[in-house]
């Protein structure tokens, strides 16, 4: 009910495990993952101190995306030698 006070709906389903996701042919979630995002990280503009000029709330996002960018990115590149080690 809307008007209950709170913000989000309850989830009505499981989110599946990292493992549960996993390609079969690359055994990897990380192929080809945010290739929709190279465009903008190629951008001169999409950069947080330029952005900042314009809008402190636009510079955060755009700030935050790019870090979440590189954090999978990193992640990717750890994960196959995570697993590697609890082989």
């Amino acid at each position: 009910d809307p008007g209950d006070g709170s913000a989000l709906p309850p989830h009505r389903h499981r989110l599946p495990e990292p493992r549960e996701e996993r390609d079969g042919v690359t055994g990897s979630r990380c192929h080809g993952a945010f290739s929709h995002s190279r465009p903008y990280q190629r951008d001169r503009e999409f950069n947080p101190d330029f952005i900042q000029s314009k809008s402190t709330a636009a510079a955060g996002l755009c700030s935050w995306c790019l870090n979440i960018v590189r954090f999978y990115e990193v992640y990717c590149e750890v994960e196959p030698k995570r697993l590697a080690l609890e082989e």
